[in-house]
């Protein structure tokens, strides 16, 4: 029997495959080895394999048994990731693999939609309480020198609270804050406490739903630019205004240019936010005068001219029927940039959120000045919220330096824009992947990043807020996604929407808390 194998052949080679795989173990960085930005080769430690360690999830009974978000949100909500994870997957709610699974995640490079399914209405929050705050708090942290850096963000807020006009608040982030997640919740409790109304400022198009309170309808040839996308060009070139972005009315045929955009009201999201009394559309810098009309269905409200500009221009409408479809309509010859649209009460506080998918929070010193700083004048915008991290913690490296130097630029960049703006940096939040006995853990390089961002705010003058600390610590994300309901996506890196309200009620606790503050020593 020629073809027989030998018993003693086959143990031997399994052996050998053994020992080679035991050897590479030894040898193989833990770390593992980069590929490319979005994919990196892991392969388990013999120790792992043997002795699997378990990691042991962050206690958050202490934030799911008091915090009850108003919000009561259904359907399913899906989340296209600003980088791919290895050892990280996507699946829907209800899936998630059991953490305690001896055979890890594959890696996953698919992305998957934004549902384009808007979030149901919350009610009305009653009004805080000036004298009591939760018993939860994380508070914000403040540079040891410079106690005093949110004294004049609060003068105003206070201000504003007492029906003396209107100031505004821009909230930064990367994906975890796409479709007004973290930031609706916020405002909604902001706005209960010192008025104000509406969805704040929002690009023509945008890659991803903005808000449940209106639908974008658009018309004509619309194409949006960004500094990632445009990140070999000139800072001349770069005229982002506050949304970082801009969208331009580009010509259809034979250079005559038409197009338009209409504000659909869908009865959805928070009371505050469908609130209608004002549009302003800002626009500039285009070589040949446009007609804009501004209508109400068929009912032309109002028309006037944009003249041609180097410089950024804007038109202010009342909006005399309140929480009904309006368009606005352009007419012209060229280009037409329009830097954002936003729907805001004449008083109280304005909060705006702006998703920069893919960022890091480094581009904002890639746009020239002049339309952010002019922007900022003419909406009073007194406070800057910058989230980031999470497209930062897949280079896993010991030193961060490099970024909380990059870090400082920018802050130092937004705060020269403006005199007396506040700014408060959001720490990274906690993110997870499968480790080698394929349980969800922390990426081992979190708490470097945080330090960094923390090191970064307290030398450029501004607050911190730690989320990864507010969230748990090490391994919380396993625990905010097992919650029930859950608070964490299967992805464990977002957030449900039910979790990001979570998160801006306690970014809004640690606010007033740092503001009853502010008050009681103005008292004195």
């Amino acid at each position: 029997m020629k073809n027989q194998v030998n018993p003693l052949t086959v143990l031997l080679f399994i052996s050998a495959v053994l020992i080679v795989l035991a050897a590479i173990s030894l040898f193989f960085p833990p770390e593992g080895i980069k590929i490319s930005d979005d994919f990196r080769i892991r392969f388990p430690s013999l120790n792992s394999v043997l002795q699997p360690d378990v990691p042991e999830y962050a206690d958050i009974s202490h934030l799911t048994e008091r915090y009850r978000p108003d919000e009561e949100f259904t359907g399913e909500e899906r989340t296209v990731r600003d980088t791919t994870i290895p050892g990280t997957e996507s699946v829907p709610p209800g899936k998630e693999p059991d953490p305690r699974s001896e055979e890890p995640s594959p890696p996953s490079i698919e992305f998957e939609p934004h549902s384009e399914e808007p979030v149901p209405a919350e009610e009305e929050p009653a009004p805080a309480d000036e004298g009591s705050l939760r018993e939860v708090i994380f508070p914000l942290e403040l540079p040891d020198d410079e106690f005093k850096v949110l004294d004049p963000f609060f003068g105003q807020l206070h201000n504003a609270g007492e029906g003396g006009g209107a100031l505004r608040i821009i909230h930064y982030g990367d994906s975890q804050i796409e479709n007004n997640r973290i930031t609706s919740a916020f405002r909604n409790r902001m706005q209960a406490r010192f008025g104000g109304g509406g969805t704040g400022m929002f690009p023509v198009i945008s890659p991803a739903p903005h808000n449940a309170s209106v639908r974008v309808v658009t018309g004509g040839n619309w194409v949006r630019y960004t500094p990632l996308e445009r990140a070999r060009e000139s800072r001349e070139t770069f005229r982002y205004g506050l949304l970082m972005s801009f969208c331009s009315l580009e010509p259809a045929t034979e250079g005559n240019t038409e197009g338009a955009f209409t504000l659909r009201p869908t009865g959805m999201g928070p009371a505050r936010s469908r609130e209608m009394e004002m549009l302003t559309v800002f626009t500039g810098f285009n070589s040949s005068p446009f007609t804009v009309e501004l209508l109400s269905g068929e009912q032309r409200i109002d028309a006037d001219l944009i003249f041609p500009s180097d410089s950024l221009m804007f038109a202010r409408w009342p909006l005399p029927h309140g929480s009904a479809e309006y368009t606005v309509r352009f007419a012209g010859r060229g280009s037409l940039p329009v830097f954002s649209v936003s729907i805001d009460n004449y008083r109280g506080v304005g909060i705006d959120n702006v998703p920069m998918r893919g960022s890091s929070g480094l581009e904002f010193s890639r746009s020239s000045r002049e339309p952010m700083a002019k922007m900022m004048e003419l909406l009073n915008v007194r406070l800057l919220i910058l989230q980031f991290g999470v497209n930062i913690v897949p280079d896993i490296a010991d030193d961060y330096t490099w970024y909380e130097n990059s870090l400082v630029r920018q802050i130092n960049y937004l705060k020269s824009l403006s005199h007396d703006i506040s700014i408060i940096v959001i720490g990274v939040s906690d993110m997870s992947r499968t480790g080698p006995g394929g349980y969800y853990e922390s990426f081992p390089n979190i708490g470097l990043i945080r330090d960094a961002q923390r090191r970064a705010a307290f030398r450029s003058g501004a607050a911190f807020w730690d989320l990864y600390g507010a969230m748990g610590g090490k391994n919380s994300m396993p625990s905010w996604v097992n919650a029930d309901p859950p608070l964490g996506q299967a992805d464990h890196i977002h957030f449900t929407f039910r979790g990001s309200a979570l998160i801006g009620d306690l970014l809004y606790d640690a606010l007033m808390y740092q503001y009853e503050a502010w008050l009681e020593n103005k008292r004195f």
